[in-house]
């Protein structure tokens, strides 16, 4: 009970202060706003008005006072005297009037009256009203008493009732007797126009009155169409008698400014509650504002004694946080320790940090880990934990291998974190250590397992290609030996076929296992792609002419030079044209054509009317064992490899490949686009073979004397007979120490040997021949990867040739390497 009287306490201390803090500015902001405040403001909104009556009030004053000094003027100058007192001055009176008006843009009238207000001559001309009273009742009087032009009450002006205000002088003789009156019109809607180009506020009226309380503007400063106002009358006899300037009357407030000397007055008409509005809306503001802040604070407090009992519950929280992450530290099995940076003794560490330490750190059994320092723990290298202080670099080993005190061999990822405050102040070391031993023991399983595999595919693909070799060689002998019939010659072609196809089955595997492990290795050189779609149409001439297919070739590209390798390239090309045929019925067509979409790429396209490609299944056909639909497999056969291999060796040459087709049984068009580069200079790439050429080839195969080594029987026997019905000398050993015998007692022109032999390898059987004679070698073999292939010419021989073997290359090969 004491305990919830002693929380509830705390909270109060929290709650007072705030409320003081927010209530006692409010009320004060209400005292100042409704006293000081207000006064202030008034006062200032009464001194604009003020200003701004008499800016206008001077407006008013300018204009008329500019006319009053043109009479002024003329009111001394002689000749106006000498034309006054002349027995008939009217005719003089007008031509003088005509000439001077003129000059003087600002007034709208002018005219001579005789002494008793008869009109002599105007502008604008009345002849009807002359020698008739020329309204001096609005100003002769006032005229007549005084030595200056004075400026009359508005009245109509006789001419055209328009509204004006005459100013008068009287033209006296020397002896003081006045001899006339000459004065200038000024129209009232004149002084409205130059009014009304000045913005007033909304809902603000500006008057001008003159003597007699007459207002001269109704709305927007027209003129006022009554000459007569009591209202007018009456606030000129309030206006007489303040001082002020300013007076309020029926709820308006009045502000006025004496237009000297015409008598006149400015005025400002505008509803007190719509003057003094911006002071009441500010008022009311800093009151909305001070009940926000009395309630916001009143709000403040109380959220404040829920922040306080949410503190209190967060308390509460953190400790039992505490707790939990101290067991679940204890319990990890990752070892986890805090270094102290300045003792370098371990502040903190778990269980597993405890144990590693006394398994791999060479600690005693039983010292407690926070008695003893980072060096005395043999784990992380010496001088780690001082790096990591001093640069706060992270120090980070990974599976770095420690013996354990029975000898075996673990591997630990070991990592130091500085820890800084938020004052980045150094609080220390986090020492981390992570027994990966399990992790890379799977992961060297894994790496076996794959190696194995490899392995596995690279001896499966030497067992499968070494039979097709005699059965390649031996269809080539029954096709040269046995008689012209064509069922004969049918069913060798059909069996070579057949070889071929799965010769080209177990290259697509391994190009893909390549691709995937990232070995696919590329010779580039320059070549005409033109060359290479002639000779990839070449190898399926056969199938194309057994089905009968029209091919168009359209080769429109100017460049047509790329940097690539032709091999592959002619790989990517016959994939695409045997899969035209493939899915092309009898007597489709096949159009094969080039172009320059720009100038330095070529694009290469393969369009057939074959069964076509739906939609759904074209974002897919590049994937491998991807053939579109579960009957095109069933009924073409095929593994699906083809495209998918293209896709890699054209996206390996920076080029891109693509399909476009309408749908099922609408064709299919494939395109290539690859860069193109320069012609090479002084090359013909159709050059044929040369009959010269024929002879030298005749020459080199008679009496030539080539040793086949090969433990398979059939091969060498298939070999044998093909290479001897070509005019070769063949002798045959069927294991490296029966070469070795025949090379050191026989002589060899050339070297044709398997690699797997079985008694050693044929890069170990060419080493030691090349040590005594230097005798080309061709190396045989079903492991046909780029690493095979290297070897084999670091081993001496001179080309390396994939089992089932070409024979034509075979024997280019050979030529090639004894011309």
């Amino acid at each position: 009970m004491t305990k919830r009287r002693r929380d509830r306490f705390d909270r109060f201390k929290i709650i007072f202060p705030i409320l003081l803090a927010g209530w006692i500015p409010s009320i004060l902001t209400l005292i100042v706003s409704y006293t000081i405040l207000r006064d202030t403001l008034e006062s200032r909104i009464l001194r604009d008005r003020q200003t701004l009556i008499q800016l206008v009030g001077h407006l008013v004053g300018h204009d008329l006072s500019r006319s009053s000094s043109i009479i002024g003027y003329y009111q001394t100058l002689s000749e106006v005297a000498k034309i006054l007192s002349a027995p008939n001055p009217a005719p003089a009176a007008q031509q003088w009037l005509n000439s001077a008006f003129y000059s003087h843009p600002n007034i709208d009238g002018m005219f001579f009256t005789a002494p008793g207000g008869g009109l002599t001559a105007s502008i604008p001309t009345a002849p009807d009203m002359i020698g008739k009273d020329f309204g001096s009742s609005y100003w002769r009087e006032q005229a007549a008493a005084s030595n200056e032009p004075v400026v009359s009450p508005v009245h109509p002006r006789l001419s055209d009732q328009r509204l004006v205000t005459n100013i008068v002088a009287a033209v006296r003789a020397p002896d003081r007797t006045i001899l006339g009156y000459i004065g200038n019109s000024v129209l009232v809607e004149r002084i409205g126009r130059r009014l009304s180009t000045i913005e007033f506020a909304d809902r603000f009226l500006f008057e001008v009155l003159d003597q007699n309380g007459v207002a001269l503007f109704a709305n927007d400063f027209k003129p006022n169409p009554g000459v007569t106002s009591p209202e007018g009358g009456a606030l000129i006899k309030k206006i007489r008698q303040n001082k002020t300037g300013h007076f309020e009357e029926h709820g308006n407030l009045y502000s006025f400014s004496p237009i000297e000397p015409t008598g006149w007055v400015a005025l400002l008409e505008q509803s007190k509650a719509l003057a003094y509005k911006p002071v009441r809306d500010l008022l009311g503001r800093m009151t909305l504002l001070a009940a926000w802040l009395i309630v916001l604070t009143a709000v403040f407090a109380w959220l404040g004694t829920r922040f306080y009992q949410r503190q209190m519950e967060s308390k509460q929280r953190l400790e039992r946080e505490v707790i939990f992450n101290e067991k679940m530290l204890a319990n990890m099995p990752s070892g986890i320790a805090f270094v102290d940076p300045a003792s370098r003794r371990f502040l903190h560490a778990n269980d597993a940090f405890a144990h590693m330490a006394e398994r791999f750190g060479d600690m005693p059994a039983g010292t407690d880990i926070t008695e003893i320092t980072c060096d005395d723990v043999k784990i992380a290298p010496p001088g780690a934990i001082e790096r990591v202080l001093t640069f706060g670099t992270p120090f980070q080993l990974t599976e770095h291998p420690l013996k354990d005190k029975t000898g075996m061999t673990h591997f630990l990822d070991i990592n130091l974190l500085r820890l800084q405050g938020t004052q980045e102040t150094i609080q220390g070391v986090l020492y981390l250590v992570e027994d990966k031993t399990r992790d890379v023991t799977l992961r060297q399983e894994l790496i076996g397992a794959n190696a194995a595999k490899d392995q596995f595919l690279a001896l499966l693909s030497h067992e499968l290609r070494s039979p097709l070799t005699p059965v390649i060689a031996m269809v080539g002998e029954l096709e040269a030996e046995v008689p012209d019939s064509k069922p004969v010659r049918e069913a060798l072609e059909l069996v070579r076929r057949n070889v071929e196809l799965e010769a080209r089955l177990i290259d697509d595997l391994l190009d893909v296992t390549r691709i995937s492990k990232g070995k696919l290795q590329l010779s580039f050189e320059t070549i005409c792609i033109h060359q290479i779609l002639q000779r990839a149409y070449e190898i399926c001439r056969n199938e194309i002419e057994a089905k009968n297919l029209e091919v168009e070739f359209r080769f429109r590209a100017a460049n047509t030079h790329v940097e690539g390798d032709p091999a592959r390239l002619q790989q990517v090309f016959w994939n695409l044209i045997k899969n035209s045929v493939k899915f092309t019925p009898e007597k489709g067509r096949i159009t094969i054509e080039t172009l320059n979409p720009v100038p330095d790429k070529i694009e290469a396209r393969v369009t057939d009317t074959g069964i076509g490609i739906e939609q759904e299944k074209i974002d897919k056909i590049f994937n491998a064992f991807e053939q579109g639909r579960t009957e095109i497999t069933r009924r073409f056969g095929g593994l699906g490899l083809g495209l998918a291999i293209s896709k890699e060796l054209i996206d390996a040459h920076g080029g891109k490949i693509w399909v476009q087709s309408a749908g099922k049984d609408q064709g299919a068009t494939f395109s290539v686009e690859l860069n193109t580069v320069l012609a090479p200079i002084g090359r013909d790439g159709d050059r044929q073979d040369q009959p010269a050429d024929r002879e030298i080839e005749r020459a080199v195969s008679r009496h030539r004397r080539v040793l086949v080594v090969d433990d398979h029987h059939d091969t060498c026997i298939g070999m044998k007979r093909m290479l001897e019905r070509r005019g070769y000398k063949i002798t045959v050993a069927h294991s490296a120490e029966q070469a070795a015998e025949k090379v050191r007692t026989q002589d060899f022109d050339l070297l044709i040997s398997d690699i797997g032999l079985p008694d050693r390898s044929g890069y170990e059987l060419m080493r030691e021949v090349r040590l005594n004679k230097d005798l080309p070698g061709i190396a045989l073999s079903g492991f046909g990867s780029e690493q095979d292939v290297n070897q084999a010419k670091e081993a001496g021989f001179s080309e390396h040739l994939t089992k089932p073997i070409n024979f034509e290359r075979l024997e280019k090969t050979i030529q090639h390497l004894l011309s």
